[in-house]
C-alpha cells in the first residue's frame, strides 16, 4: 500500500500507554488538595490552559469549559541526533490529533476520541460510530488540586513524560538495531525529566527531556557517549478552531492537494465512503504570516522573503490581496517560535543532515483546515560539497512516506545544483572557480517556493515538467515569465543545456500556470455554496481542465516505480521537456563534456584532486536518472486522470509507441548497457581521489569518514546502475504489463516482452569477448537474471517471460560455445566465455519437478 501524505516525516508516531511505573504512580496520589494550598507561592504560566511547575512536575489546569472540548495536540523534537534520523524542529504532519480531557471523579481521562468516522450529529449513524469506535486513552491522570469555587481542576501531566511518540521504536528503525537488539535504545524513566513548558493564548508546550539509553553504542563510537541520548520532545496542545469557521473543501482527484480522509457513515447510498477534505489555510479567517528565524543567515533572508510573497500572485487574481506576510523574528524576549500563531522558516545545521528542506503541518482532523505551517532548511543544502557517487546511484523512489521523498528532494537538488556548477566550468561559462551570478540564492528562492506550497496544502505534480517545450526552456524571456516547468510542486532540475545552445532560467522562479489554477480551485470562493456539497458541481468543473498541459498534475504514488506501480513515464522526477527522452539526451551531452574536462580544466597547480572527483560524482545524479527515466518507457503507458466527459479526455490509458520504446532503449543501450558505455580516460581514473586525512583518535563520521576505496570505483557504480535497471525491467509487474500490451492494442503499435529480450540480448552479449571489466560484470550479471527466470520464477511472472528467457539461453549457450571455438582474446576473456556457457548449461540441463497442479500466478499487487 502507497504511503499516504500526511508525510509525515518518519517521526509521526503513536502514542503509547503511560509506563507501568506512572501508571502506578497515578495510581497512588494524594486525594486533590483545595487550590489556594496548591498555588500558594507558585507562579502561572497563563494561555490557553494555565500551567503550573512545583517539585520538577508540570500540571495543567482546566476550566469546567475546556472539558470533554476538542483540543488539537501534536509534537515534535526540540534537539536531534545531528541528522541520524532525529531533527530539531523537523516539521512532522505529526498525524494532528483531536485531544480531550474529560472528568472522571479524582482523576481526568486523556483521550484521543476517533474523529476519522463521522455523520450528522445525533444521527444513528452517530451513535453507531460511538459503539463501534472505541477512543484511545492516552492517560488516567491524577487531579492535583480543585477549586471550589470556579471548578477549575489542576491535572499532573505526568503522562508526557512516558514514551508517548514511541521514540523507542522510531529509534530501532533510524539507527537500524533490529539485527543487533543489544544495540537497541528504551527510554529511562530515571533520567526523564520535565523541560520548559509555555503558555501562550492559542496553545500551550510541554517538554519532556527523555534520556534513551544502550547496552552499547548503535550510532558511533565517539564523544559524548552515545550509550545515553536525551530527546526533547515538545508537546503542543493547541485551540482548534471554532467548528463555524470554516467549511471544508472536498478533494477531487484531477488537482493535487493533500487530503484529510474520513469515513462517511451519514448515508450508504455512495460511491464510496471516504470522505476527503483538503488541507488548505483558512485565507478567509487571517493572512498566512511567515517569520523568518534569526538561525536564517542574512544573506538568504531576502530571496526566501522574496520566494514567500510570490504566492501573493496567485491569491491576487482570484481577488485575494496581502494572503501572505513576511517578517524577521522581531528583537523582542516575549517573541517566541512555539506560539501557534507565528508561521516560521527555520535554518539547521547538523553534522549528518546531508541537505534537504522540508514543510511542517498542522491541522484540524475534522474539516482539513490548516492551523500552523513551518519550512526548515538544513544548511547542507547550500554547499555544494562531495557526494558519493554510489549514493547517488542507490535508488530513492523506494523510499516511503512525505519525509523521505523532500529528503530525496533535497538531495537530488543538491546534487543538480552541483552538477549544473561544474557543467558551467566545464563549458566555460564561468571560470573554473567562480559561481553564476544569484546561482545560489535562485537556489534557495526555488527550493523555499516548492515547500511553502506545500504550505498552502499543494501536493508534488510530477507531470509538470511536460508543459514546455525545450525551445521554451531556452529562453530566458519564456522562463522567467511562466518557469522551467508548469508548477512549483515537480521536482525540476536545473535548466542547464550543451554549449552553444540558448539558456534560460536556471530555477523556477515564478509561479507555473498550474499553480494559479490550483490555488484558484482550492482557495477561490464558490458563489451561493453553504455546504461542502454545494461546491462539488462547480470545483468538477474547474477541475476538468486536466487534460491541458499546462494544468496536469500526477502525483508521489504516480513515481512509485520501485515495485512497478508507476506507469506513465512523463511523470518523473528532476526531467524537463515535453520530450523528456531529448532533454536526457541533450543531458548526456552535457555530461560528456563535463568528464572530458575534467582532466584538462579541473586540474590546477598546487591543488588536491578533490575538484575532479567531486565534479565526477555530480555528473552521475543526472546520468543514472536519465537510465531510469529511459527504462520507463519500456513497459510503461501514458496514463490520464481526466474524467469522463472532460473537454479534451482520452482514455486512461494510452500506448508509448514502439518508437519511443527504441528511442528509449538506444540511450540505455549507448550510455548504460553497451560495450561502448563507461569508458574514461585511464589518466583520469588514476587522479580521481579524495585528499587523506588520517589520525589515531576515535572520530565521528562529520571529522573522518573515508570512502572504502581511495578511486572511484567505476564498476562498482556501472554495477549498481545496471543491476537496478535490470531489476526493473525484468521484474515481474512489468514483464507482467508488456506481455498484455497486447491485449490492449494493435500488432506492432507497442514494444513487445520478445522485444525486451531481444533489444536486451543484443545490447548485453553483441560483444561477448568483451575487454571491458564493466561489460563483462553486466553479461554475468544478466545470464543470471536469465537463468533465475527459467529455474526459480517468481509466482507472478508470466509464463510467456519463462519460455523467452529459456529461448535467450539456448541462444547464447550457442553464441559461447562458437565464440569459445574462435579461441580468440587472452585468458581471461576464455574464462569468461566458459563461466557464461556454465550458467547456461546448468539452467538448461538442470532438473527439475513441476507441480502436478502449478498455482496461479499470483496477481500484481
Amino acid at each position: 500500500m502507497r504511503p499516504l501524505l500526511l508525510g509525515i516525516v518518519a517521526l509521526a508516531f503513536a502514542w503509547g500507554q503511560p509506563s507501568n511505573a506512572l501508571a502506578q504512580a497515578a495510581g497512588a496520589a494524594d486525594k486533590p488538595l483545595p487550590y489556594a494550598k496548591f498555588t500558594a507561592g507558585l507562579t502561572p504560566q497563563r494561555g490557553l490552559f494555565t500551567l503550573w511547575r512545583n517539585d520538577g512536575k508540570v500540571y495543567i489546569e482546566l476550566s469546567k469549559a475546556q472539558f470533554d472540548t476538542d483540543f488539537i495536540q501534536s509534537s515534535e523534537p526540540a534537539n536531534g541526533l545531528g541528522g541520524f534520523g532525529v531533527t530539531p524542529g523537523l516539521p512532522y504532519i505529526a498525524f494532528a490529533r483531536i485531544i480531550r480531557f474529560s472528568r472522571q471523579d479524582d482523576k481526568v481521562a486523556i483521550t484521543w476520541p476517533n474523529t476519522s468516522f463521522v455523520a450528522p450529529e445525533g444521527s444513528p449513524a452517530a451513535r453507531a460510530i460511538a459503539q463501534s469506535f472505541a477512543p484511545s486513552v492516552v492517560a488516567l491522570a491524577p487531579i492535583a488540586a480543585i477549586d471550589a469555587t470556579s471548578g477549575n481542576v489542576v491535572v499532573d501531566a505526568s503522562a508526557f513524560l512516558s514514551d508517548v511518540m514511541d521514540m523507542q521504536n522510531y529509534l530501532r528503525v533510524v539507527l537500524n538495531t533490529t539485527k543487533a537488539p543489544e544495540g537497541a535504545y528504551h527510554l529511562d524513566p530515571a533520567r526523564s525529566f520535565f523541560g520548559p513548558s509555555k503558555a501562550f493564548p492559542d496553545n500551550v508546550i510541554v517538554e519532556a527531556d527523555q534520556t534513551f539509553s544502550s547496552g552499547q553504542p548503535a550510532i558511533v563510537d565517539n564523544v559524548p557517549d552515545p550509550r545515553s541520548v536525551l530527546i526533547k520532545v515538545k508537546y503542543n496542545i493547541s485551540k482548534a478552531p471554532d467548528a463555524g469557521s470554516y467549511m471544508p473543501r472536498i478533494a477531487d482527484n484531477r488537482v493535487g492537494y493533500y487530503p484529510d480522509i474520513l469515513l462517511n457513515y451519514g448515508a450508504d447510498r455512495l460511491t464510496e465512503r471516504q470522505l476527503r477534505y483538503i488541507l488548505r489555510w483558512n485565507i478567509q479567517r487571517h493572512p498566512m504570516v511567515y517569520y523568518i528565524s534569526n538561525t536564517v543567515p542574512a544573506e538568504y533572508r531576502e530571496p526566501i522573503k522574496a520566494a514567500l510573497l510570490t504566492w501573493n500572485d496567485a491569491f491576487a487574481k482570484i481577488g485575494i490581496a496581502n494572503a501572505v506576510e513576511v517578517k524577521d523574528q522581531p528583537d523582542d524576549p516575549a517573541w517566541d517560535e512555539d506560539d501557534i500563531r507565528y508561521n516560521t522558516v527555520h535554518w539547521l545545521t547538523l553534522s549528518n543532515g546531508g541537505g534537504f528542506a522540508q514543510a511542517g503541518l498542522v491541522f484540524d482532523p475534522r474539516t482539513g483546515e490548516l492551523v500552523k505551517t513551518s519550512i526548515v532548511i538544513d544548511s547542507d543544502l547550500v554547499r555544494f560539497g562531495a557526494i558519493e557517487g554510489q549514493d547517488i546511484s542507490a535508488p530513492s523512489r523506494e523510499d516511503a512516506g512525505f519525509a523521505a521523498h523532500e529528503a530525496a528532494y533535497g538531495r537530488g537538488m543538491r546534487a543538480s545544483a552541483g552538477m549544473g556548477l561544474w557543467a558551467l566550468r566545464a563549458m566555460d561559462e564561468i571560470p573554473w572557480n567562480a559561481m553564476p551570478p544569484n546561482y545560489v540564492n535562485d537556489f534557495v528562492r526555488s527550493i523555499v517556493l516548492h515547500e511553502s506550497g506545500h504550505n498552502w496544502g499543494l501536493q508534488h505534480n510530477f507531470i509538470g515538467s511536460e508543459a514546455y517545450s525545450a525551445k521554451q526552456l531556452q529562453s530566458k524571456d519564456f522562463t522567467s515569465k511562466y518557469g522551467v516547468t508548469s508548477s512549483v510542486m515537480e521536482y525540476s532540475p536545473v535548466n542547464i543545456w550543451p554549449k552553444g545552445t540558448p539558456n534560460g532560467d536556471y530555477w523556477q522562479l515564478v509561479l507555473g500556470p498550474y499553480d494559479y489554477y490550483a490555488i484558484k480551485w482550492g482557495y477561490a470562493p464558490v458563489p451561493g455554496a453553504k455546504t461542502p456539497a454545494d461546491e462539488v458541481a462547480t470545483l468538477g468543473q474547474w477541475a476538468s481542465a486536466w487534460s491541458d498541459p499546462m494544468y496536469r498534475y500526477a502525483n508521489d504514488e504516480d513515481v512509485e516505480w520501485g515495485d512497478g506501480h508507476a506507469i506513465d513515464p512523463r511523470v518523473e522526477q528532476f526531467d524537463l521537456t515535453n520530450d523528456n527522452l531529448g532533454w536526457c539526451d541533450a543531458q548526456f551531452t552535457v555530461v560528456d563534456r563535463l568528464f572530458q574536462s575534467l582532466e584538462p580544466r579541473f586540474a590546477t597547480s598546487r591543488s588536491t584532486h578533490d575538484a575532479q572527483r567531486q565534479a565526477f560524482e555530480f555528473a552521475l545524479f543526472p546520468y543514472t536518472q536519465c537510465a531510469s527515466i529511459a527504462s520507463h518507457y519500456l513497459g510503461g503507458e501514458f496514463l490520464a486522470r481526466a474524467h469522463i466527459g472532460d473537454p479534451g479526455a482520452s482514455l486512461p490509458l494510452d500506448p508509448v509507441p514502439v518508437a519511443k520504446a527504441r528511442q528509449a532503449f538506444a540511450l540505455l543501450d549507448r550510455y548504460v548497457f553497451s560495450e561502448r558505455a563507461w569508458h574514461l580516460s585511464p589518466r583520469l581514473l588514476r587522479q580521481m581521489v579524495y585528499t587523506e586525512w588520517v589520525t589515531d583518535f576515535p572520530q565521528a563520521p562529520w571529522q573522518y569518514a573515508p570512502p572504502v576505496r581511495h578511486d572511484e570505483p567505476l564498476t562498482a557504480i556501472a554495477a549498481t546502475l545496471q543491476g537496478r535497471l535490470l531489476g526493473q525491467l525484468f521484474a515481474p509487474v512489468v514483464l507482467q504489463r508488456l506481455d498484455d500490451l497486447s491485449l490492449k492494442y494493435a500488432p506492432g503499435a507497442t514494444m513487445t516482452l520478445t522485444d525486451l529480450f531481444a533489444w536486451t540480448h543484443r545490447s548485453v552479449f553483441g560483444d561477448l569477448a568483451s575487454s571491458s571489466e564493466v561489460h563483462r560484470n553486466l553479461q554475468q550479471w544478466y545470464a543470471r537474471v536469465l537463468a533465475r527466470l527459467v529455474l526459480a520464477p517468481d509466482p507472478a511472472t508470466p509464463y510467456d517471460a519463462q519460455s523467452l528467457a529459456r529461448a535467450e539461453l539456448v541462444t547464447l549457450r550457442a553464441e559461447l560455445v562458437r565464440a569459445e571455438a574462435a579461441r580468440s582474446g587472452d585468458a581471461l576473456v576464455r574464462a569468461h566465455l566458459a563461466a557464461l556457457r556454465n550458467v547456461a548449461d546448468q539452467a538448461l540441463n538442470a532438473r527439475t519437478v513441476l507441480p502436478v497442479s502449478p498455482s496461479t500466478p499470483a496477481p500484481a499487487s
